[in-house]
């Protein structure tokens, strides 16, 4: 038991570290090593240690986990608490706002000329806004259930992944234009693995869940959406800004109320 309560306060540390020590070392490599048309500049070496991060934590995570025990059902992790639910409805409420202002503001679609099915991309940028409203509506509804210690619909979850394939597919239509991976490489990693978290929690709503591989992903979004807050500091929307503060608060809520049960 005690050995599990460590193992579990070393994933703490470590996504902290990483997500922090990323974050500074990516602010770096944006303001000083990374040229406006996405090349590296000479001598630049940033690049290499941010992947040896990236590598070492994935692989450490991976290792830290395996000892934890399997637990599948929704009340073994989401309780009334006031305190984590308070929280997934502050990272509800940024969601909400920075859909707000990517909806007064727009988002231009990729053209003709970055994709196959220019028709397609209007209608999924357009639906991007609304989605993301919706999703951060149904992360309170799950906060709110979570109070009341009622079981949530798996629905709710799954509305999220939606939104979050959504916006994998529509900001990676954008990405693709750039020939520099240098320029969203992390944003990636922070899209995938939000997804990615939000399809593993569903399975919680039918007690089919899968706590080590919900885990992973989600405590991943926290480290490269940790890191991601660089490229929003630096260069990012203000929605943008907001979106990605709110998947990191409501991803990290979750990663500790997986982390540490009943």
């Amino acid at each position: 038991m005690k050995k599990t309560v460590r193992t579990q306060w070393y994933l703490v540390a470590l996504t902290l570290l990483a997500a922090v020590l990323g974050a500074v070392l990516r602010r770096s490599q944006l303001l000083y090593e990374l040229l406006p048309d996405g090349s590296l500049a000479e001598g630049s070496s940033l690049h290499r240690v941010l992947a040896v991060l990236s590598g070492v934590w994935l692989a450490a995570a991976a290792g830290l986990l395996l000892p934890l025990e399997k637990k599948q059902r929704w009340q073994d992790f989401f309780t009334p608490s006031v305190v984590p639910n308070l929280l997934q409805l502050a990272a509800a409420g940024m969601l909400i706002l920075g859909n707000i202002l990517l909806w007064v503001e727009g988002r231009t679609p990729v053209t003709a000329l970055a994709t196959q099915s220019p028709a397609v991309s209007e209608a999924l940028s357009f639906m991007l806004a609304p989605l993301g409203i919706v999703t951060a509506l149904c992360i309170a509804a799950f906060a709110f259930s979570c109070l009341r210690s009622r079981r949530p619909s798996p629905l709710l979850y799954m509305i999220a992944s939606i939104y979050l394939v959504v916006r994998l597919i529509v900001y990676f239509q954008e990405w693709n234009i750039d020939p520099s991976i240098h320029d969203y490489a992390f944003q990636l990693l922070a899209a995938i693995c939000c997804m990615l978290a939000a399809f593993q929690l569903a399975g919680f709503s039918f007690d089919k869940g899968k706590r080590r591989m919900t885990l992973f992903w989600a405590l991943s979004a926290v480290v490269f959406c940790g890191i991601t807050t660089a490229d929003m500091l630096v260069r990012g929307s203000a929605h943008d800004t907001l979106v990605n503060s709110g998947l990191l608060v409501s991803l990290a809520v979750s990663s500790g109320q997986l982390l540490f049960t009943r």
